[in-house]
């Protein structure tokens, strides 16, 4: 019999009071074990499924994965912006590349070239491409999976950098990257990253994060954040599996994981 007051771990990486590989059977002790835990520590990756099955028995969790399960993609990351009008780059979602194309062959672009195409999925850049000419769309339009949608997205003169704000329950850190390139602020592109840089800038782009987080009930995510030349900031994309460079690496990335984690702990254990 399970303890009071205890939590669980699903995550074997961290261990708690009571701790239960993330993918085991759901039977009748693993079931009581969610059921009356005081919270459920949820583990890296769970599928929608499974999560929905722990998340109807469990009183609390963390981190809180409903928007990243409803906006696995960027097209469903735009319809969320547009829900909560939150100011993001103009972009136009097709439902598959061959979509796109037809679209933009027989009328004209939302947006004069250049712009931006973006694959559904994918990070660091791997599907976001620069487009010059329509030649370019062709091209760059064959290498997205046929059955995801695509985007066009306006081209932002942002001076070759973004903020990446990174929130871990209440714990919020930020940092500039600035490109090699015009283009790709990403730090797998070779990206440097400047946690000094701009000091007033990153705080209105972690307050604009923290409003996002808020009303979408997101605790745990880095937010790509664009500061147009002229113009308001802007919110790009949300990133619920980010790189760990900017936070000092994996050693800082778990410094404050476990941070918010005991976080989490000692207010549900006031609520309790």
């Amino acid at each position: 019999m399970a303890r009071k007051q205890y939590f669980l771990s699903l995550n074997h990486q961290f261990t708690l009071d009571e701790n239960l590989p993330a993918l085991a059977a759901l039977d009748e002790r693993s079931l009581d074990l969610i059921r009356n835990a005081a919270g459920v520590l949820m583990p890296k990756y769970f599928s929608p499924v499974r999560y929905q099955k722990v998340l109807a028995l469990a009183r609390n969790h963390f981190p809180n994965l409903r928007t990243r399960y409803a906006c696995r993609g960027k097209a469903e990351q735009i319809r969320l912006l547009r829900q909560e009008n939150i100011p993001h780059p103009r972009t136009a979602v097709f439902d598959t590349p061959a979509k796109a194309l037809h679209g933009l062959k027989t009328q004209a672009p939302p947006f004069s070239y250049p712009f931006v195409l973006k694959g559904d999925k994918g990070g660091g850049g791997a599907t976001v491409f620069l487009i010059e000419t329509f030649k370019d769309l062709e091209e760059k339009l064959a290498f997205l999976p046929e059955d995801e949608p695509a985007l066009v997205q306006e081209l932002i003169d942002h001076g070759g950098l973004d903020l990446r704000v990174v929130l871990m329950g209440r714990e919020v850190f930020s940092y500039f990257r600035v490109g090699r390139d015009p283009f790709y602020n990403n730090v797998s592109k070779g990206a440097r990253i400047e946690p000094d840089l701009h000091p007033e800038r990153q705080r209105t782009g972690q307050a604009m994060a923290l409003g996002l987080a808020g009303s979408a009930v997101i605790d745990l995510a880095g937010f790509d954040i664009l500061f147009p030349v002229q113009g308001p900031p802007l919110m790009l994309e949300i990133n619920f599996l980010f790189g760990k460079k900017g936070l000092g690496g994996l050693k800082g990335y778990n410094r404050m994981y476990r941070r918010a984690v005991y976080d989490w702990m000692e207010r549900v254990r006031k609520k309790l």
